[in-house]
């Protein structure tokens, strides 16, 4: 009896923890990971793409609105975030050069609740 709440508890003791979703980028992107919430973020030469994931499911952008605040150079620019096919956003004509922050904001429509992330541009 001992030997078995030895195994038992050994086992437990060293069970991997698994995320809720994959926080690869599926877009060529960066990855940022809030809680159970993946935003992907990835620049284009007409702007950026923004892509968000919860628990592993699409989050699907028409059932929110949001924004790309881009801080680079000592200057803050707001660009507008307009939802496009899928879990897929984009911000068209932002600017996001090398080593700028961005923060992201997302709101949804119904509930009003609110998701953020920040993203250190490599």
């Amino acid at each position: 009896m001992k030997f078995l709440s030895f195994a038992i508890a050994s086992a437990l003791a060293v069970t991997p923890a698994f995320a809720h979703g994959d926080d690869k980028p599926r877009h060529g992107g960066q990855v940022a990971e809030v809680g159970e919430t993946i935003f992907e973020l990835v620049r284009t030469p007409a702007g950026a793409s923004l892509y968000i994931m919860e628990d592993g499911d699409e989050v699907p952008a028409a059932l929110m609105t949001g924004k790309l605040i881009v801080t680079a150079g000592g200057k803050k620019t707001d660009v507008p975030l307009v939802a496009a096919k899928g879990n897929q956003f984009v911000a068209k004509g932002a600017q996001i050069p090398s080593g700028a922050r961005v923060g992201v904001l997302v709101i949804n429509k119904q509930t009003q609740a609110r998701q953020s992330a920040t993203f250190a541009i490599k």
